[in-house]
């Protein structure tokens, strides 16, 4: 594979599964990726479902972001398989990704500060609408409408403008806005990376709270944090990568928060999900 392709499913026979006759959402198997001389995943195995918050966590170096990033379509593996919703990923590109209904929401990238709020919105999707049916114009008052929902409906200030710049809005409420983009446009997965770094102690509780409501809605939530005590209070699963291997994945129950920390700081044998 290389990232020069798109992300393209392809159907194949299901791998895996959850031994009740399910298949998984998203099954990641064997994944290796190498830059050069350098190997930042290293036969990482995991699997995802819907109506589930993941706590992805490690130290810096550990893994994380890159393996969301082959999720996210930015990086195709080098070895290994990834499998959504039954079909097998063959090639990789983000607005692919996006087709599939995997968005990526991150502290410092997502949206442009010198646009409004409502160009924010359609980023990269903007609707249009023809002029004497032929020219292409964009379709304002549909950006609007669409944006002014979002305002409305996850908490932001009654008095943001979608016609101001994105600029204006706080951390939190940037937050918020681009969670409740992700959820308008019908996406199945949702991956937060790192949302609430720089976040007031209020905008931060807002933030959860929208990642364990999109949990509740059916989606699967991976949030991934350096923050140890804060995701084990919100996730229903845990797993931790170390040196681009995947070293711990068991339920919330089954690895107390101080245990959580202790592996990341000293590292540790794998430990498997309980029978």
């Amino acid at each position: 594979m290389n990232g020069t392709g798109t992300m393209e499913p392809v159907p194949a026979a299901v791998p895996g599964g959850d031994g009740q006759g399910r298949r998984h959402l998203i099954e990641m198997r064997e994944i290796t990726l190498r830059f050069g001389r350098i190997t930042a995943l290293a036969g990482v195995s995991v699997d995802f479902d819907g109506g589930q918050l993941v706590g992805l966590v490690g130290d810096n170096g550990a893994g994380k972001t890159t393996l969301i990033r082959i999720l996210s379509g930015m990086y195709a593996p080098t070895a290994g398989e990834v499998w959504f919703d039954g079909q097998r990923i063959t090639r990789f590109h983000p607005k692919l990704a996006i087709d599939l209904g995997i968005e990526t929401i991150q502290q410092t990238v997502g949206l442009c500060d010198n646009l409004s709020v409502a160009r924010n919105y359609f980023l990269g999707r903007e609707p249009t609408r023809r002029v004497l049916g032929v020219i292409p114009v964009l379709d304002l008052a549909r950006m609007r409408e669409a944006s002014s929902r979002v305002v409305t409906h996850f908490g932001l200030r009654d008095t943001v403008d979608v016609d101001e710049e994105v600029a204006f809005l706080s951390g939190g409420e940037a937050q918020s806005f681009k969670i409740g983009r992700a959820v308008d446009f019908r996406n199945r997965v949702i991956i937060m990376d790192e949302p609430t770094n720089h976040l007031s102690v209020r905008e931060r509780a807002h933030v959860n709270d929208l990642a364990l409501q999109l949990r509740d809605q059916g989606l699967l939530v991976i949030y991934i944090t350096h923050d140890v005590f804060q995701v084990h209070r919100l996730a229903d699963r845990i797993v931790i990568l170390e040196n681009g291997r995947k070293v711990a994945d068991v339920p919330k129950e089954a690895m107390s928060a101080d245990e959580m920390e202790r592996i990341i700081r000293e590292g540790g044998r794998p430990v498997a999900v309980p029978a």
